[in-house]
């Protein structure tokens, strides 16, 4: 009887996770953890409800070793009536004091950086985003993952 509840708790939650409220949720691997800024990560997603609004998030993997308590990411929004807009976002990973914002298991710790809020997609067609970080330094180490996740902000 125990097995079977158990069994039905997962079946539930896998299916609750396959209906996500998700229009793109991918996540790229950096090689090696060097991520040079000509070595953008792109993504692209079809998109039909033009009403909903949705929330858009910076994913990230990074090492504990990373040198610096944040990261500038530059993403590119292309539209599917070629135009296109650039936005530059600068995501916190540490707090002042250095303690790291991320959550992980060992030495990758994982981030979620919310940077818009309640946006609709003015066009139904395919958009295609570009993610190239924006820091001093024109290779960055420790950055392991980059994605983008857009979820809809409606309940």
């Amino acid at each position: 009887m125990i097995r079977n509840s158990i069994v039905a708790l997962l079946s539930l939650l896998f299916l609750n996770a396959c209906n996500s409220d998700y229009i793109l949720n991918e996540t790229k691997e950096v090689s090696s953890g060097d991520w040079a800024f000509e070595a953008p990560k792109s993504f692209t997603t079809e998109v039909t409800d033009t009403l909903t609004p949705q929330h858009f998030y910076i994913l990230l993997r990074h090492g504990g070793n990373y040198s610096y308590q944040n990261l500038i990411v530059i993403v590119k929004t292309y539209f599917p009536n070629n135009t296109f807009v650039a936005d530059t976002i600068d995501c916190p990973l540490a707090d002042p004091s250095g303690k790291w914002y991320g959550s992980g298991l060992g030495d990758l710790l994982d981030n979620r950086i919310m940077f818009k809020r309640n946006v609709q997609m003015p066009f139904a067609g395919t958009y295609k985003f570009e993610l190239q970080h924006a820091m001093r330094s024109d290779t960055i180490h420790e950055i392991y993952d980059v994605g983008i996740a857009i979820e809809s902000a409606v309940d």
